[in-house]
């Protein structure tokens, strides 16, 4: 009978009585975690990920969080999660309150896209949300040592659900977006399509959400902070397939907006309106590239698969090898830049968004033509703090924001806007510029 000295379930040295079994299979050593083989199975389904050696899976699990990263860089990721997906998140809120029928009285295919798009994103970050107060270095984002999330944790469940639902939603609902801007560049008018849009974006999100959860697919992946599809090939059918439409659909909308800006600003010679559109026109760009740069690191992530497979089999090997000191077994390691960057963009789509639909005159109008600015608690409040003059002012404002609201059939984004504008000058100098605005 021999004793063998392995760290516990509470990372701490245990003594056991081995009887019969070999050595081998409790050598638990560097960061990997002890686990009784003897009900791998059911261990498995609650996210524990025992090692194979030798043919022979051990009484040892992958740590919590994986290897790939130091424990600094796992609460950098987490950290920088936090804060963007906080941001994104009330990001998104104010363009979904702004667009809603809470504050916006006109409602057409324009809003109800913004509405959607902005519903997805609440809902994506909302996933950051369950990670608040955690950390890596207590292990309190992992059930318990060398345990990750899966189907079985309700926290994860609902997490994954509210991050795949959100993201697929949020994303068809941009391409949607990017579509309903050209059409009415075009002067192509589709009002009679808005409930086939919602109807179409919700189920499809509905369906590619809950379908996985039939084969237990919501799990805590070696290089995520969060549940979402474990399997490859469930992430690649129910969401990156889907992306890659989207962004292949949309882009080709951008470059025909931004051919369409081209050559309006080329036959019109207003050469000042290029600089008007530099902020939404670098909006459009910069979430094309997030779209992009997680899809491609998501590409290379599959193609590589095999060699990190390996390397974390090499690193495990070594560990469980008695004859090889701890020192020369080398941690398996992915760029932490790239996973930064790919961790970031997801966070930078409701920030993009609010940035191109929540910061110009269309949403300055529709607050100040809404019931929060024009009621008997604010006109009594402004009456009172308020000179004659203040009073005449701000009830001149509330006038023409009154009536630029009646007149416009749509809110459009500044882009689309000044767009149209441009085309209107260009063809018809007749027209004033309030007419313009009124298209």
């Amino acid at each position: 009978m021999t004793i063998y000295i392995y760290p516990g379930p509470d990372n701490q040295s245990q003594s056991i009585n081995t009887g019969n079994i070999s050595s081998t299979s409790l050598q638990c050593r560097g960061d990997l975690i002890y686990r009784d083989v003897s009900n791998r199975i059911d261990d498995e389904k609650i996210g524990y990920n025992f090692i194979e050696y030798n043919g022979t899976y051990q009484s040892c699990v992958i740590p919590c969080p994986s290897p790939f990263f130091t424990i600094e860089k796992w609460n950098e990721f987490l950290n920088m999660s936090l804060v963007m997906g906080t941001i994104s998140f009330f990001c998104g809120l104010f363009l979904l309150v702004t667009y809603s029928p809470i504050v916006n009285k006109t409602h057409n295919r324009h809003t109800i896209g913004v509405m959607c798009m902005s519903f997805g994103v609440c809902l994506a970050m909302c996933s950051d949300m369950w990670n608040f107060g955690s950390n890596f270095n207590d292990k309190s984002i992992c059930p318990s040592p060398g345990q990750y999330l899966t189907t079985s944790n309700a926290r994860c469940l609902s997490s994954g659900i509210f991050l795949q639902f959100g993201g697929v939603f949020g994303f068809l609902n941009w391409t949607l977006l990017s579509f309903d801007l050209f059409m009415n560049i075009k002067g192509i008018i589709t009002k009679n399509y808005d409930k086939y849009y919602v109807a179409a974006t919700l189920v499809i999100a509905i369906i590619f959400t809950f379908v996985p959860i039939v084969n237990d697919q919501y799990s805590m992946s070696y290089i995520g902070l969060g549940c979402w599809l474990g399997s490859a090939m469930y992430q690649l059918v129910f969401f990156w397939i889907l992306l890659s439409i989207c962004l292949i659909v949309s882009s080709v909308f951008i470059i025909l907006i931004l051919k369409e800006v081209y050559s309006i600003i080329k036959l019109s010679k207003q050469k000042t309106s290029l600089k008007g559109n530099i902020r939404p026109l670098l909006c459009i760009s910069i979430t094309g590239f997030a779209f992009f740069y997680m899809f491609f690191y998501y590409i290379s992530i599959v193609v590589e698969g095999d060699y990190y497979e390996r390397i974390l089999n090499e690193y495990t090997d070594c560990l469980m090898d008695p004859t090889k000191d701890i020192s020369e077994c080398k941690s398996p390691r992915m760029s932490p830049a790239s996973e930064f960057v790919f961790l970031l963009c997801l966070r930078l789509l409701g920030i993009g968004a609010f940035i191109f639909y929540g910061i110009n005159n269309k949403v300055k109008k529709i607050w100040l033509s809404s019931f929060w600015f024009n009621n008997s608690f604010v006109e009594k409040y402004i009456s009172r703090k308020s000179s004659d003059n203040d009073k005449s002012n701000s009830f001149g404002s509330k006038v023409i924001s009154r009536s630029s609201n009646n007149n416009n059939a749509s809110f459009n984004t500044g882009l689309e806007s000044s767009i149209i504008e441009m085309s209107t000058n260009s063809n018809k100098e007749e027209f004033s510029l309030n007419s313009t605005d009124e298209i």
